[in-house]
Parts: C-alpha cells; sequence; structure tokens
C-alpha cells in the first residue's frame, strides 16, 4: 500500500527515443505521438519540452 500512495495521479507525458520511430511524445494514456521534423528540432534546441507538445495535440485532438 505504501508504493501505491507514493505513485503520483497523473503522469506527465515525456520524450523518448524509440529504436524505429526516432523521438516520439509518449503521452500519460499511453499513446505515442512521433514528432515532426520541426517538433524535433525545438527540442533539441530547447524551444519546446513535452508539457507544451502535449498541450498542443490534446488541443488539436479537441477540434
Amino acid at each position: 500500500m505504501d508504493a501505491f500512495a507514493k505513485q503520483p495521479q497523473y503522469q506527465e507525458s515525456k520524450i523518448e527515443d524509440e529504436p524505429i520511430l526516432g523521438p516520439v511524445l509518449m503521452l500519460p494514456d499511453g499513446r505515442i505521438q512521433p514528432l515532426t521534423w520541426f517538433e524535433r528540432l525545438l527540442v533539441r534546441l530547447h524551444l519546446t519540452d513535452a508539457r507544451h507538445l502535449e498541450m498542443r495535440y490534446l488541443k488539436a485532438a479537441a477540434s
């Protein structure tokens, strides 16, 4: 029960490197979103992060 209490309720999205797809956005619900060339560039230059990319994809899905 201690392990359950320490686990955060909301898991943050993160950027991971997949062997075939390259850098991808791992969403909290388990979906994998491949990044475009421009998004990869922004991540590499530290101009955006996983949280901002997640908001962009969730906003596009809601429209």
